[in-house]
Formats: C-alpha cells, sequence, structure tokens
C-alpha cells in the first residue's frame, strides 16, 4: 500500500463525499487506501460515502472524540508506506498524490531520511485565496510581547520591523518550514511509529498540530512546503464561528504553552498575559471600546479559568488520561 489517507468526518457529508471523489478520480495510479474516522454518527455521512465508494475503510469513534483521537484512531489503522492527513472539506486536482509522495521521497534523499512532515498550498475553493496555516517559529513569548502596548509603542517609535516570513511571497516557493497546516500534510508511516508521532489526545480541536509538528522537529526532523502542487479547502466548513469556537482556539493555545514550557518559563508567560490584560483594559477604558473591553473580558475569564489549572490536570507524561481540554458551555 502506498498511501493511507486519513481523513476525520464531522457533520459535512456532502464535503467529505467530493473530498472522496476526487482522491479517487484523480488518483488511479496509486495504491492507496482511504480511511474515514466518524466523530458525527448518524448524519448520514456513512450511509452517503459508502454508498458510493464500497472501498473506504469507516470506523465509526463512538463520540465525538476531536481531532486529535480520531486522526489517531485512523493512523493505528492505517497500513500504508505514507500517511496523508487530509481534512474533509478538501479536494484535489490532477496527480495530486503522485506529485507529492514523488517529492517526499526526493526531499527525504536530499535531508537524509531526515524529512518529517510535508504540506503544500492551501487554496480557498470559495475565492481562490491563499489559505496560511504553514509557517516559522512556533507561538510564545513573541505573540504575547507583541500584544503589550508598551512594545506596540516601542515598535511604531523605531518604525516597526520588517516581516521575516511572508506566506504571499515564501508559499510560491519550496522551503523548509517549523509547522505546517493540519488540512493537508503528509508523513511516512515508519518515522511517525518509530519516534512515537501520535497526536496528543490532551487535545480536543486546535492546535494539535502545532504541538504535532513541534514534536516533529525535537525529534530531529525536518518539515517541509512543497510550492508546485496545490490543494482546495473549504476551510472550518464543520466548525462555526461562535464564542465556543473562538473560547477552544484559546485553551487549545495555552495547552500548547504548557506543552512547549517548562513549569518556570509557563509561569513567566502567564504572568505577561495578565499584565497585557491590565494594560490593555485600562487603554480601551480610557478610550471607551466597548465592544474591544467585551472581548478582552471574555479573554481573561478564559485565562482565569483555565492557564494555571491546565498544569495541575496535565501533567506531562501522565498515563491514563481519559478526558481532553474541551470548552463546552
Amino acid at each position: 500500500m502506498d498511501i493511507s489517507i486519513i481523513i476525520v468526518s464531522y457533520k459535512t457529508p456532502d464535503l467529505i463525499l467530493g473530498c472522496i471523489r476526487s482522491i479517487y478520480e484523480n488518483s488511479s495510479s496509486i495504491n492507496l487506501e482511504i480511511i474515514v474516522v466518524d466523530n458525527a454518527f448518524g448524519d448520514g455521512s456513512k450511509e452517503l460515502v459508502l454508498n458510493n465508494f464500497k472501498d473506504v475503510i469507516w470506523i465509526d469513534s463512538g463520540y465525538n472524540a476531536g481531532f486529535s483521537r480520531a486522526n489517531n484512531i485512523g493512523i493505528k489503522r492505517a497500513s500504508g508506506d505514507y500517511l496523508l492527513i487530509l481534512n474533509p472539506d478538501t479536494f484535489i486536482k490532477g496527480d495530486f498524490l503522485g506529485k507529492l509522495m514523488s517529492f517526499y521521497k526526493n526531499q527525504d534523499l536530499l535531508f537524509e531520511d531526515k524529512l518529517g512532515l510535508l504540506t503544500t498550498r492551501i487554496i480557498s475553493s470559495v475565492n481562490q485565496s491563499l489559505l496560511v496555516g504553514t509557517g516559522r517559529k512556533f507561538v510564545g513569548f513573541q505573540r504575547e510581547i507583541k500584544k503589550n502596548p508598551f512594545s506596540i509603542l516601542l515598535n511604531r517609535i523605531l518604525g516597526g520591523k520588517k516581516v521575516a516570513y511572508e506566506p504571499k511571497k515564501f508559499h510560491y516557493h519550496n522551503h523548509e518550514v517549523d509547522f505546517v497546516s493540519g488540512a493537508c500534510f503528509m508523513i511516512q508511516r515508519s518515522k511517525l511509529t518509530a519516534n512515537n508521532l501520535y497526536f496528543d489526545e490532551d487535545f480536543f480541536l486546535y492546535f494539535e498540530d502545532l504541538e504535532f509538528c513541534f514534536r516533529t522537529r525535537k525529534a530531529g526532523l525536518r518539515n517541509y512546503f512543497c510550492s508546485d502542487i496545490e490543494i482546495y479547502h473549504v476551510n472550518s466548513a464543520s466548525t462555526s464561528k461562535t464564542n465556543n469556537l473562538n473560547a477552544q482556539i484559546k485553551i487549545s493555545e495555552y495547552l500548547f504553552y504548557f506543552k512547549r514550557f517548562n513549569p518556570f518559563q509557563y509561569f513567566l508567560l502567564g504572568n505577561l498575559v495578565k499584565f497585557n490584560f491590565y494594560l490593555n483594559r485600562f487603554l480601551l477604558r480610557r478610550k471607551n471600546e466597548v465592544y474591544l473591553l467585551e472581548e478582552l473580558r471574555f479573554e481573561k475569564q478564559l485565562f482565569n479559568e483555565y492557564f494555571f489549572q491546565i498544569p495541575k490536570k496535565y501533567r506531562k507524561g501522565k498515563i491514563g488520561k481519559v478526558d481532553f481540554l474541551k470548552y463546552d458551555k
């Protein structure tokens, strides 16, 4: 088996059908298997897909297992030499899989068997814009420092710094990256298993791909962006633009900080975040920015409820945990 394609399904029956159809229609020369892990049993996706494509391996997770756990279920079932993690709201054209696998093999030779994750350019199928989820430098202290009003003022006085990584420029050139988009990436299965690079199941949704990339780099593997081919993506089709979504993104970000930094660094970062809250609240009150103040209050509430509670709940190396960090209010 050349490639195992793993797709997590959640309430997007028509989109996942289109995704799978595009794979079969454009991959006749590739020996592949498609594994769908269903997080929304009963939404009609299973019947729709299997009535059209009987070769698809369909796994019911039994509950909404989130992105990490569902992908791990698919990975453990896979038999292909290469794994392709794919979102259900994507579709391919032409010899996408053949070119991606060929590029992986060639780049792996150049990297002396040290290529980790490979992704490619992602284009919105809605408006043909470039979707950016790949880049350099993992989030952390630098992001929080940039939010500090004093840092913003100093940056303005000094005229600002030139942007080191410009996606609209770099995404049209092949180059090494730190992290790749979870919507589409390939990895050699033997490297994933040898380095125990399964998704961290403490994550329910968001930032699990960033954490995955972080551990890949720590394992001595190199991640890469291929600009020679494109994939098309609806983007966030299975999630809604609600406070719950924004809250899930934020608490998953806090969890990533906890996974990335040692306890002292995490404590320092938390106090920097807290300091930024107080400064920004003071400035927004002076300007009477009501809407922005409300957003800040919501984020501060999340911070108070989660940031310093995460170390108590998700100790590094903890064994046998059965829950994940999910915002459900």
